[in-house]
């Protein structure tokens, strides 16, 4: 055991977060903490970390376990650089080497024997700790957490906030406490990343305490879940997945046995009112008790949560092109980000942007739409078509009106009518009347939502759009994107609601995007298998070939486009080729001079860039083939 919560109650004011709350967390034990926002999940770990006191109860931590809380309002010292800051999370080894340095400097000229017995069990203890690992250690988990070696010497004053929490994430894993506290961990991490760390939690030799909103993330990872609900904390056995089961199951029972107690309660109430006072007080009486005796014990139906109950209205046709680009570079001067990118984007299809942190995912957005200057090459939005943001932070909302304020200004809603519309999205009461600076990151969220379903554009881009969402709400977010009736656009990490909602993928990778023609499950399968080396896997598109109904001239015109963009492909396959082939060649005779550093790290680049190349073109030729097929023979 390395953490037990006994009985611990916590009151701000007259309201009472947590109430009786009993935990017990095992050594090595994965355990994941769920609630809705505003249950008191981060409260309950503060008080476990030492950084709130509970007003009763006890939190008891192993004698000498070490506990390390990421917290979602990350510090890092501003005065140091990005390596520095990642290597505070390995002092301890780090003192520890710097001792044995000068220990083998004394040896070198007569020591004592005091001097050699230290240095003879520091230097035990140095090797079962993985000392020598530590550089490589600190180096490896920082690109881990999505970082270059060319930025390990950036001031920590110059990061963003979401390079600050994943550079507080990397100086926690290398600390390795016995146990370990990540709320929401995955908030500022790409795809990636997520399924390093999803790795490395369940490798993990100490106890991690999770909170979450990302179901895969918990599905991979937690051995048990506990629920914090009503102020009161039940746990239950097994992962994510049979914690959703056991549940529902138990839901639907008290459900039932408070509906039983109900009925039994009413009728003897009406009893009791009809005879008490009558010839048959006594039995009355004897009913009455009865009745309190059921009530004192009732058993209370389980509070359905709300929910958003949000939808989007019909949206109206686009032209059959909604965005297309030939050879765009996206970037700022001085840094390519994309370069040379031919995407077309058609009516009704749902496409999934994804990729690494920096890659340039909401950039490309951004440059498709003008608010930020091409490098090069084209873009166009297709006609008859009315786009609507959703940007991960919420700029575009003036933080001193009120929601109700933005929502009558931006729909030209009576107040009454606005209030409807926000009140679907949970934001109720008085809150339509706080300044929006003041609302949480989901309330936010929300926010910006409930305004584009009133718009329903038939275009929706949506960058991050479940940042800060418990999972209920990106439980009700997914649905309404199901039912959406225009074309899709999602940049998101979120891979879970991927899957729900696409049927195209666009990966941004720093060697060059690669396309795929089904949905994000379908794309992550041919993803592993293409790194196992196993065949393709059949895709959506290959089942049942979709194109928009195109005229002759159109479709004569787009094959020769296509034509054109295969050849050049190849040439670009077999340039990599080519380059990997010199690169590997290199490898293979070093001369004594060789910046081996540098070569490897052009070998992975390189091969890469020809996966992504090869996707393309077998893409593309795939495309070709069908538009041929539709064009028929040529006489």
């Amino acid at each position: 055991m390395v953490l037990t919560v006994g009985n611990v109650s916590k009151l701000y004011g007259v309201d009472i977060v947590l109430e009786g709350v009993n935990l017990r967390v095992d050594r090595r034990e994965k355990v994941a903490l769920v609630g809705r926002n505003g249950t008191g999940k981060t409260t309950l770990v503060k008080i476990i970390a030492g950084l709130e006191e509970p007003d009763s109860g006890t939190v008891l931590i192993a004698r000498g376990a070490k506990v390390g809380y990421l917290r979602q309002e990350t510090q890092v010292d501003p005065n140091t650089t990005l390596l520095e800051e990642a290597q505070r999370g390995q002092q301890d080894k780090r003192v520890m080497q710097a001792r044995l340095d000068e220990l083998e400097a004394k040896l070198q000229n007569n020591p004592s024997d005091d001097d050699l017995e230290e240095y003879a069990i520091l230097h035990e203890h140095f090797l079962e700790s993985e000392g020598y690992a530590v550089e490589s250690d600190v180096r490896s988990v920082l690109k881990r957490m999505g970082f270059t070696e060319d930025e390990f010497d950036r001031p920590t004053s110059a990061l963003s906030g979401g390079e600050r929490t994943r550079l507080a994430l990397a100086r926690l894993l290398l600390e390795e406490p016995d146990l370990l506290i990540l709320d929401e961990p995955t908030n500022h991490l790409d795809l990636q990343a997520t399924e390093w760390l999803e790795g490395w939690v369940r490798g993990y030799h100490g106890a991690v305490l999770l909170i979450s909103h990302d179901r895969t993330f918990l599905e991979n990872t937690a051995q048990r879940v506990v629920e914090l609900r009503e102020r009161k904390l039940k746990s239950y056995p097994g992962d994510f997945r049979q914690f959703l089961k056991l549940r529902e199951e138990e839901d639907a029972r008290l459900a039932r046995v408070a509906e039983k107690q109900a009925e039994q309660i009413a009728k003897l109430d009406e009893f009791v009112r009809r005879f008490m006072n009558s010839q048959r007080t006594a039995q009355a009486r004897g009913r009455l008790k009865l009745m309190n005796r059921l009530v004192s014990t009732k058993v209370d139906a389980p509070k359905n949560d709300k929910g958003m109950k949000a939808g989007f209205k019909k949206a109206d046709r686009s032209g059959d092109v909604v965005l297309a680009t030939e050879g765009l570079q996206v970037g700022y001067p001085g840094l390519k980000l994309i370069n040379g990118l031919d995407w077309t984007v058609r009516y009704g299809e749902r496409w999934g942007v994804i990729g690494e942190n920096g890659a340039g995912k909401s950039s490309l957005v951004k440059t498709i739409f003008g608010e930020i200057p091409s490098q090069g090459g084209k873009s166009r939005v297709g006609s008859g078509v009315e786009p609507g943001f959703f940007s991960q932070d919420a700029a575009e909302v003036d933080p001193d009106v009120s929601p109700l304020e933005f929502i009558v200004d931006e729909t030209n809603l009576e107040a009454a009518k606005a209030r409807d519309l926000l009140g679907r999205f949970l934001i109720g009461g008085d809150d339509v009347y706080r300044p929006v600076g003041t609302l949480s990151g989901g309330e936010k969220n929300k926010l910006v939502l409930a305004l584009l379903t009133y718009l329903s554009p038939n275009l929706l881009v949506l960058d991050e759009p479940t940042n800060h969402l418990d999972m209920a709400s990106r439980d009700a977010l997914a649905q309404v994107l199901k039912e959406y009736t225009g074309t899709l656009v999602l940049v998101s990490h979120d891979r879970w609601l991927l899957g729900q909602v696409t049927d195209h993928i666009i990966d941004v990778r720093r060697a060059g995007p690669v396309q795929y023609p089904g949905s994000y499950d379908e794309y992550r399968d041919w993803q592993r298998r293409q790194e196992s080396g196993a065949g393709p896997v059949k895709t959506k598109v290959e089942a049942a070939p979709t194109e928009p109904a195109l005229s002759p001239r159109e479709l004569s015109k787009e094959i020769g486009r296509l034509t054109k963009l295969v050849d050049d492909l190849l040439e670009q396959v077999s340039a990599s080729e080519d380059e990997l082939a010199s690169v590997e060649a290199q490898l293979a005779s070093l001369p004594a001079n060789a910046d081996i550093l540098t070569l490897t790290r052009r070998h992975g680049q390189v091969q890469e860039e020809l996966a992504g190349r090869m996707s393309a073109w077998e893409e593309q030729t795939q495309r070709l083939e069908q538009l041929s097929a539709m064009q028929g023979p040529r006489s």
